[in-house]
Parts: C-alpha cells; structure tokens; sequence
C-alpha cells in the first residue's frame, strides 16, 4: 500500500473540497516533475469509488507511456481495481470498465462508446487547446452531451 506524501494528500484532499464547496469549474493540480502525480488519480479513485462504488472515470493522456504509467499505479494503490485501457498503440480497447485510462487520440474516434461518465482527469492539462476543433474540447464537449455534469 502506498501512503501518500503531504503534498500529494493535500492534492488529493483539494480536490474533494474542491467540489464540496461547490466548485463548478475545472480543478487544475500543478506539481514538479518527479513529485508522482500519477499516485493522486490512482487514490482519488480509489477513495471515491470506496464511498460511491458506481462512480465511473476516465484517465486521458496524450502518449501510451503516460497511459501504461497512470494504469500501473492505480494497480499499486488497488490491486483489482476495476480498470482498463483504451490505446491503439498498447493494443487495448476497453470502453466498459469503471476506470478507462486512454490515449485522446483513440479515445476520440469512440468517444460515445464510453458512455455516462462522472469524472475525467486530463495528464498534462496544459496540452488542451483552447481551439474548439482540437481532440481533448471535442472529447470533453461529447462526455459533457452525455452527462452535463461530468467532472474535469
């Protein structure tokens, strides 16, 4: 089991208040490299789906290592976890698990696929255009159609 540094803790914990207080908008954690932010996705889940087992993610990055690094640790955190990956270049195309950690480049092709989900994090936000054509705000702009509540 990983215990996570205060930082991290407190990422985490920024998040729930976050949308405790009624954050409406879209959370941004910023932390160094090497600080693992991989880990605060992967017990964020965890957590969440311990208090609201129905609670469906996705985990969206640009590149398959960020995809296979993302699954691996939740798997540290979570040994079962109910998680799959969607990546043409790992040769995965999971739609159906709770958690979905993909690649915005397949993921886009099939994006109704994915069907009702509640939270989505985006590795390497800063890589959001803020072109209304680009992949991620057409990913976010179809996940938003299907639940108008959907979390970023």
């Amino acid at each position: 089991m990983f215990t996570p540094r205060w930082y991290q803790e407190q990422a985490i914990n920024s998040i729930y208040n976050y949308f405790l207080q009624g954050g409406k908008g879209n959370p941004l954690i910023a932390l160094p490299t090497a600080s693992g932010k991989s880990l605060i996705p992967a017990i964020f889940i965890k957590r969440a789906m311990a208090q609201w087992p129905n609670q469906r993610f996705l985990v969206i990055v640009h590149v398959k290592e960020l995809i296979r690094q993302n699954a691996e640790k939740l798997y540290q955190v979570w040994e079962n976890a109910p998680a799959g990956i969607h990546s043409a270049g790992l040769n995965q195309r999971d739609i159906v698990q709770p958690v979905i950690f993909g690649g915005i480049q397949s993921m886009i092709k099939v994006a109704e696929a994915f069907g009702h989900r509640d939270l989505i994090f985006v590795d390497e936000a800063h890589l959001i255009s803020q072109d209304e054509n680009s992949q991620y705000l057409k990913f976010i702009g179809i996940m938003k159609a299907i639940n108008p509540n959907v979390k970023i």
